[in-house]
């Protein structure tokens, strides 16, 4: 039996020694790919998919999954209170220079909502809506718990490998790696996938300190935001500024992948630090042709990707960005005219068709958001087959998406986008983020304000 299609451990002499990683040169080109599925060896004894959610989920595919139907009416187990603790809050990202002055203004942002720095009723009102959204966590959220014997990946892997995972299913051709690049690809069936078809049911994880890593919002509210506006308009708006831009060269560490022998599509909008000088440009200069109507649909999306933040992430998460953005008037994204509207706290939008990265982390200030559409389908149902795959090596877990799901994940972690599931799809991938670089504001000779040192002390002092 393919490995790709899954196993019985029960069936399985286990060895001491996992086999040898096999090379395969495809003939396609130049690129080498390293094929670990020595790393199932010892995956869980997971279900397979029933046939009518198997078609339904990955058509023509067997991944290791544990489905939960749609007319299973149960509530999801309680959250767990088990929390992975580091050496730092790792869902927020400062830089470390205590004496610069963009460093100390990423510190000030992260430490403007420390209790001890507002005032009681404050303290109050946040410890109520903190219970408040708990609760709400509580009954919408199913906690996705891997078996303990799950292999994941460490950060030797990531950091000296590019991994990437292939999400196709049978009927899909295998991923190939584009000339002179080596990598080791990996089906997302060496992860645990864990889905539930209930709509008001979304999925996360274990906390890892006192937040939640990830969340796939419950799909009847992902559909419910994005039903205001029709997404023929998103999809043209992001189209138009796919053909604005020529194709991205992005370093080895965050490089961008698509099929063999065509060129990514890929553009990043939104804010943008200078490398000349000591701005924070509002946009890329290739922005400046595109017409407002689409300038009008890419913040109607950031806007509600901001909607969908707020709805379901911790209420520390939603506390902390807040309280950065009064301590620090960093720019957000917003329109190209004079007194437009802005984005709340969300700065940057990537998006790319067809595309799939390697495993990386992101240098964002807080918790980004993804998003997926498949172009040419002017409506989404909660029953939509799965795309593509959000995965986390580290924690040994992918996260299937459908058109139109919301993540909320963490970008300290390592993760990435599978290759999509169909080939005959044309999908795009789309992120919204803010860069600790543009909290920082880029200019070193702009002096803090008292309170802004005071702030960036107290951050040093708790050693956040």
């Amino acid at each position: 039996m393919s490995l790709v299609q899954g196993r019985r451990n029960d069936l399985i002499k286990k060895s001491c020694k996992p086999p040898p990683l096999t090379i395969l040169s495809h003939p396609l080109g130049d690129g080498v790919q390293f094929d670990d599925f020595s790393l199932t060896t010892d995956i869980s004894d997971s279900v397979h998919y029933p046939p009518s959610i198997h078609t339904r989920v990955l058509k023509g595919s067997s991944c290791h999954a544990d489905t939960v139907l749609a007319n299973h009416r149960s509530n999801p187990q309680p959250l767990s209170s088990n929390d992975v603790r580091t050496f730092s809050k790792s869902w927020f990202h400062v830089y470390s220079q205590k004496k610069t002055n963009c460093s100390r203004r990423t510190m000030c942002a992260a430490a403007a909502h420390l209790p001890d720095l507002v005032s009681g009723p404050v303290c109050h009102r946040r410890s109520r809506r903190a219970k408040k959204k708990l609760r709400k966590q509580q009954r919408q959220l199913l906690e996705i718990c891997p078996p303990v014997n799950q292999i994941i990946f460490s950060m030797d892997d990531i950091n000296s490998n590019i991994i990437v995972f292939d999400g196709g299913n049978s009927s899909c051709p295998i991923i190939t790696p584009p000339k002179r690049v080596t990598w080791r690809r990996h089906h997302v069936s060496d992860l645990h996938i864990k889905d539930d078809l209930r709509g008001d049911i979304g999925l996360t994880y274990r906390r890892i300190d006192g937040c939640l890593p990830f969340i796939r919002l419950p799909r009847n509210t992902s559909l419910a935001i994005i039903s205001a506006c029709g997404l023929v308009k998103v999809y043209n708006a992001l189209q138009a500024c796919e053909n604005l831009r020529s194709p991205l060269c992005r370093s080895n560490k965050k490089r961008v992948f698509t099929d063999f022998g065509k060129p990514p599509c890929y553009a990043c909008v939104g804010p943008q630090v200078s490398r000349n000088s000591p701005k924070v440009h509002n946009h890329p200069s290739f922005m400046d042709k595109l017409p407002m109507h689409h300038w009008e649909s890419l913040l109607w999306l950031m806007r509600r990707a901001e909607e969908a933040f707020k709805t379901i992430a911790d209420h520390q998460v939603i506390s902390h960005i807040h309280f950065a953005k009064n301590a620090v008037p960093f720019k957000t994204f917003v329109m190209n005219r004079e007194n437009s509207n802005s984005a709340k706290f969300f700065g940057g939008i990537a998006f790319g068709t067809n595309v799939f990265l390697r495993c990386h982390t992101d240098q964002d200030f807080t918790m980004s958001m993804s998003q997926v559409f498949v172009k040419g389908k002017p409506h989404y149902h909660l029953d939509d087959d799965v795309i593509v795959y959000f995965c986390f090596p580290t924690l040994g877990v992918a996260v299937p998406l459908r058109p139109g799901d919301y993540l909320l994940f963490n970008p300290l972690i390592p993760h990435c986008i599978s290759s999509r599931c169909k080939h005959e799809d044309e999908i795009m991938c789309v992120s919204m983020y803010l860069k600790t670089a543009i909290v920082g504001l880029n200019d070193n000779l702009l002096p803090l304000t008292p309170l802004q040192e005071r702030l960036a002390d107290r951050f040093i002092q708790y050693k956040l």
